[in-house]
């Protein structure tokens, strides 16, 4: 069964040429739970929680790149605060604007101080089960992944990533920097962050993606200069 899968997706990311473009709608839902919060730290979360809750991100994709970006919203609250709300987009990991072009295998991270990080091309790793729901009109089934890192403190550390994707949408593209499923990720989980797609607009015209020009540091370049400025 798994080689059957496997070669199912080959065949498609083989075809990805074929495909058409597309505008997907992401909003985030955070699963914390402030009761299991330490009180000293309750209130800190609850913005972070709120912020989080209210965020949406755009994925654009035509038939050979993808871009996912925070959907920046005009906002006329005065309490707004950009900081909360970037600290609420760190949380969950989606900090960045994740640039991947599949034809190339090139991962680009746009940081928002505008550094850019070249990521390792990694559509593997995935173990599809048997499991499904409906999302939406559209029978997607659940995706299993384990990702691994290394903590700020240096430790190795590894996260577990639940995705459901459509084979009726035949795109291998997801929310932040998950792709290479045989179906658009319609909904991702991780980090008690779960990414749902509310709106699906695929379209016949071209669109175009411009990756970010400039100079790339690795990753861990780029944690090396945080923990600098930070004098760790």
């Amino acid at each position: 069964m798994k080689y059957k899968i496997l070669v199912i997706t080959l065949f498609f990311m083989s075809n990805i040429v074929l495909s058409q473009a597309g505008k997907i709608q992401y909003e985030v839902k955070l699963g914390i739970d402030l009761k299991e919060v330490d009180k000293t730290y309750v209130e800190f979360f609850k913005e972070i929680v709120d912020y989080g809750n209210n965020q949406q991100f755009q994925l654009l994709f035509n038939n050979k790149s993808s871009s996912f970006k925070y959907v920046e919203k005009l906002n006329n609250d005065t309490n707004f605060d950009k900081n909360a709300d970037l600290i609420a987009r760190t949380f969950i990991n989606s900090s960045s604007d994740v640039y991947v072009d599949y034809i190339i295998k090139k991962v680009v991270l746009k940081e928002p101080d505008g550094t850019l990080i070249e990521k390792k091309y990694d559509p593997a790793g995935w173990e599809i089960t048997n499991e499904s729901k409906i999302i939406g009109t559209y029978l997607s089934y659940k995706a299993k992944k384990i990702v691994y890192y290394t903590s700020a403190k240096g430790q190795s550390k590894n996260m577990d990533v639940i995705a459901w994707f459509a084979p009726n949408l035949p795109y291998p593209y997801g929310p932040i920097d998950f792709y290479g499923l045989p179906g658009l990720i319609l909904e991702l989980t991780q980090n008690k962050a779960t990414f749902l797609a509310t709106k699906i607009d695929l379209v016949e015209e071209e669109i175009k993606i411009d990756f970010p020009k400039g100079k790339t540091i690795t990753k861990e370049e780029y944690d090396k200069k945080l923990k600098a400025q930070m004098g760790m």
